[in-house]
């Protein structure tokens, strides 16, 4: 296999994670770690044609976001299948949206929510492609 080296600069703390983590779990290839962050990253943010199913994960204070993050959810609700949603504490909530659609209409879908005042997480992950039978 052909590679390119590349050099990255990483916080202090984040360089003793990373180190202490590979450690601990015997990881031969400090490579392969970025190489597999790399493609999830790409995989989901990259737009696409493909039809996909997917969750979008948010962690919120949900007096800043709550009425935002209810339009944007209706503007996409042929693209929402089910929404679950955890309260954390008087401030805090997680919602999972299950979603199907266009992969970049859900790539759309994850950064508009991710703008919104008071999202404190908004991430795209991509469970299964579609494929029509």
């Amino acid at each position: 296999m052909s590679a390119e080296k590349i050099s990255i600069s990483l916080p202090k703390e984040l360089y003793r994670e990373l180190e202490d983590f590979i450690t601990r779990k015997g990881i031969p290839d400090r490579s392969k770690i970025f190489q597999i962050a790399l493609r999830n990253y790409l995989d989901e943010n990259r737009e696409g044609t493909e039809i996909i199913y997917g969750i979008i994960n948010l962690v919120y204070d949900h007096e800043e976001a709550s009425e935002a993050l209810t339009e944007i959810q209706h503007e996409y609700k042929d693209n929402i299948i089910s929404t679950l949603h955890l309260h954390i504490n008087e401030k805090l909530c997680i919602e999972a949206i299950a979603v199907k659609g266009e992969k970049s209409k859900l790539v759309e879908l994850n950064n508009r929510l991710g703008q919104i005042k008071g999202i404190l997480k908004a991430r795209l992950l991509i469970s299964f492609p579609y494929e029509k039978t």
